[in-house]
């Protein structure tokens, strides 16, 4: 009879360790569980770091600020006006009312035509060495579909200005090639120059160093190269009001 007590007390005893147990291991996982859930409310934020590169702050872009160099206009000069018959279309040299300048011995040159030209109509591009007779190039150029900013490269043309020469080039539409005194003619004037110290690159850099022609053809490539264009075009527009020319579309 006594064993069968002290069997029984021992059954008891086991129970109330093995109750004891497994109630400190809920205590545990319930602890590791509470544990867990206040990590992940609290988990700091990512880092702007992290964010994707189409999510970071856009970076503004210098304003355009041309200085022009003071440098004297050959006699002749028509500047960025234009001369002829007011019936065609009208082109505008995009330069401004002096002598403007250039580091590059073959830069584009730039041009608006504010309507499309009739097919009937000749557009001729002419550069000369203002000191010379013939012209270095005079060739047609193909008409283009509407009105806008055109680009002649000089470098198709396999000329190279001369560093201190002074070149004048036009852009004509010419209704009548027996009777040039119709034409639609403007024209600007052009001189390569050497630069000192670090080349510019920019064309806010250009622009402040006078350098009309490459920063417009800097800004003109920016224009050109992105699907997004408001932001090139402003400052392209900024250049060219800075010298006082007015075109309707880019």
């Amino acid at each position: 009879m006594l064993g069968i007590i002290r069997g029984g007390l021992l059954m008891t005893a086991l129970l109330v360790v093995s109750l004891a147990a497994l109630s400190a291991r809920g205590e545990g996982l319930m602890k590791v569980a509470a544990l867990e859930t206040e990590m992940t409310t609290h988990s700091p934020a990512p880092s702007d770091d992290s964010l994707p590169p189409d999510k970071e702050t856009d970076i503004a872009l210098p304003p355009i600020v041309w200085k022009p160099r003071i440098a004297g206009a050959p006699g002749g000069r028509v500047g960025g006006a234009v001369r002829g018959s007011s019936d065609l279309a009208t082109p505008l040299v995009l330069a401004p009312g002096n002598l403007a300048m250039t580091v590059k011995a073959a830069p584009s040159l730039f041009w608006h035509l504010d309507a499309a030209a009739p097919e009937s109509v000749k557009i001729l591009f002419t550069l000369i060495d203002t000191n010379a007779e013939a012209p270095l190039v005079e060739v047609e150029l193909e008409s283009p579909p509407g009105a806008g900013v055109q680009r002649v490269r000089l470098a198709e043309y396999a000329v190279e200005l001369e560093t201190g020469r002074s070149y004048a080039w036009s852009i004509a539409l010419v209704p009548d090639m027996e009777n040039r005194a119709k034409d639609r003619v403007s024209q600007g004037l052009i001189q390569r120059v050497l630069v000192s110290g670090k080349p510019p690159f920019e064309a806010q850099e250009f622009a402040a160093r006078g350098l009309w022609y490459d920063a417009l053809e800097s800004l003109s490539d920016a224009v050109d190269a992105g699907p997004d264009q408001s932001e090139a075009l402003a400052r392209r527009r900024s250049l060219l009001t800075q010298a006082g020319i007015v075109m309707g579309a880019d």
